[in-house]
């Protein structure tokens, strides 16, 4: 019966040959992040404001894993007295871990779906993650762009890493509604 009959065999006779001193990594299904505002956001680019800081997020966490995303997902609560709860939409894209890029889908996605209400509640997410330690290039963007901006996304994470998430932030992230820097300070961005 092959190597199905020396499975089976095993199993019959209670022979586990896992080797369980070794710690096995799960991989992550997808990466997200989600806040409840501190206020009704009114404004369309206050709320664009902390879709950046999210993507910007969310990418510095692909990274570290070694990981890009196929799907991006945006989800948009509206407060309570609104007419409609809100939206959550997806889209799949081509695997990146660029924060430019992952910005600008989030923001499309804003864009096309968002209704003018006040909102409460953003999350983003990214999922059908692929694990992969190179950089696959495209016809249809510069190479040498690519490559520095993949640069720039590392750089940047290791700047934050060793000197904390303040030393390096947006200078959107200090305009009134912004709460990348206050959430730093806290643990668990709590």
């Amino acid at each position: 019966m092959g190597v199905i009959g020396l499975q089976l065999h095993a199993h019959a006779n209670g022979i586990d040959r896992s080797e369980i001193d070794k710690k096995y990594k799960v991989l992550e299904k997808s990466i997200s992040n989600s806040q409840i505002l501190m206020k009704h956001y009114t404004d369309k680019k206050e709320v664009m404001i902390i879709i950046r800081e999210m993507a910007d997020l969310v990418g510095s966490r692909l990274r570290k894993e070694h990981a890009q995303t196929e799907s991006i997902a945006l989800s948009i609560g509206y407060s309570h007295g609104e007419l409609l709860p809100g939206f959550s939409r997806q889209m799949k894209v081509p695997a990146t871990s660029n924060t430019k890029q992952i910005t600008s889908y989030l923001l499309q996605l804003f864009e096309e779906y968002y209704a003018g209400y006040a909102v409460r509640h953003v999350g983003v997410s990214c999922s059908k993650l692929v694990y992969q330690t190179s950089l696959q290039l495209d016809l249809f963007s510069d190479p040498e762009k690519t490559i520095q901006q993949e640069k720039l996304d590392f750089l940047c994470d290791e700047i934050r890493s060793r000197y904390g998430f303040k030393a390096l932030i947006h200078a959107s992230s200090l305009l009134p509604g912004a709460t990348a820097v206050s959430r730093s300070a806290k643990v668990g961005g709590h």
